[in-house]
């Protein structure tokens, strides 16, 4: 019995020595899962420091590749438009390098031809652009408003040389370059085959109107549609797809040997779009349907042309005929009759003819003195 005794005590020492060691090794096995997730945090934190790092070196980088694009870009910007105009056979490759200003871009900021392609929205077919003078007075055309409201970037073309190099493309990366002032503008869209039936059902309600004002307009325009590109303006003029734009003919009257007889040729006829849905185009639909004779209507009408004639960037033709409808309207708002003349000049005072007749006396006394000195 003492032996049994003696080996069942044995037994549980040996039992309760594997436990300690089982706990000691779970022990140990904890605080070295422990120190590995340490070490691992710690590998992470490096890792997320590193690439923070490499990041804002990136970013530096950058910043300072597009500083040096654009100290090159505008020492040899003409030269590479220039290169476009001339060299077809490198004309692809030079495209890549254009940068401008658009509708998607930040004061200062500009964008490639390849960069605008990879952001076209879906469904964009085309690339659009417009030429003027400064980004501020392109930024609120009308000709921008449907594009604007699809959400698509227009290109903004400032410098001189711009719109006579893009001539020389007919497309980039399988894209057409379109302009925005000319007409023909096509989306591409889904939308475009809807708009193109509510246009046409437009057109047929608006064919008294168009016929009676392409008459009080006479050769100024060419034709007169509904618009495809207007939104919240009333009028829009447009020019011929092969003609000179406004921005063409500024320039081209600009230039010190140009050629009247070539500028009258390539002058396109202007087009006259109209937004069938803008409160100014229903009224005066119905006052000609009330009265197509009646002046003050077409006077309106002919104010509405030449507005749009500005807004477009051509010059007015008749411009004292254009002051003086103004002024015929600006009476009509003051309530002034057109037949009240000018105000009589005010008298002089008696007083005011004693002091003039004094300050004429000292002035002889003076020259008086100043002979006899």
């Amino acid at each position: 019995e003492e032996e049994e005794e003696e080996e069942e005590e044995g037994a549980k020492r040996k039992g309760s020595d594997k436990k300690k060691g089982k706990q000691a090794t779970v022990e140990d096995a904890e605080e070295e899962d422990e120190d590995e997730d340490e070490e691992d945090e710690d590998e992470d934190e490096d890792e997320e420091e590193e690439e923070e790092e490499e990041e804002e070196e990136d970013e530096e980088d950058g910043e300072q590749a597009i500083k040096k694009f654009k100290d090159f870009s505008d020492a040899f910007g003409k030269t590479i438009k220039l290169g476009i105009i001339e060299d077809t056979k490198n004309r692809k490759k030079l495209a890549k390098l254009l940068r401008f200003e658009s509708t998607h871009t930040k004061d200062g900021e500009t964008v490639s031809l390849s960069r605008y392609v990879k952001r076209m929205k879906e469904g964009q077919k085309h690339i659009y652009y417009i030429a003027g003078e400064n980004k501020k007075d392109l930024e609120s055309s009308p000709f921008l408003e449907k594009l604007k409201k699809r959400g698509y970037e227009v290109l903004f073309m400032t410098d001189p040389i711009d719109e006579y190099a893009v001539q020389h493309m007919d497309e980039f990366e399988d894209h057409k370059l379109m302009n925005a002032t000319k007409e023909d503008l096509k989306f591409g869209d889904k939308e475009e085959k809807k708009e193109k039936k509510r246009r046409e059902k437009a057109k047929e309600n608006l064919k008294d109107f168009i016929d009676w004002y392409k008459k009080v307009l006479g050769d100024k325009v060419e034709k007169i549609i509904i618009s495809n590109r207007l939104t919240t303006s009333p009028m829009a003029i447009v020019t011929g797809t092969y003609g000179y734009t406004a921005n063409m003919e500024r320039l081209m009257k600009a230039q010190a040997l140009n050629d009247p007889t070539r500028y009258s040729f390539m002058a396109s006829k202007k087009t006259i779009e109209i937004n069938p849905y803008h409160p100014v185009i229903t009224k005066l639909n119905e006052k000609s349907q009330e009265d197509a004779e009646d002046s003050d209507t077409k006077e309106l009408a002919i104010m509405l042309y030449d507005s749009a004639i500005i807004q477009a960037g051509f010059d007015i033709d008749d411009q004292t005929a254009f002051n003086q409808r103004m002024i015929k309207f600006l009476r009509q708002g003051l309530n002034i009759d057109e037949s009240a003349g000018m105000a009589d000049e005010p008298e002089d005072e008696p007083e005011e003819e004693e002091e003039e007749k004094k300050e004429e006396g000292d002035d002889e006394e003076e020259e008086g003195k100043k002979e006899e000195l």
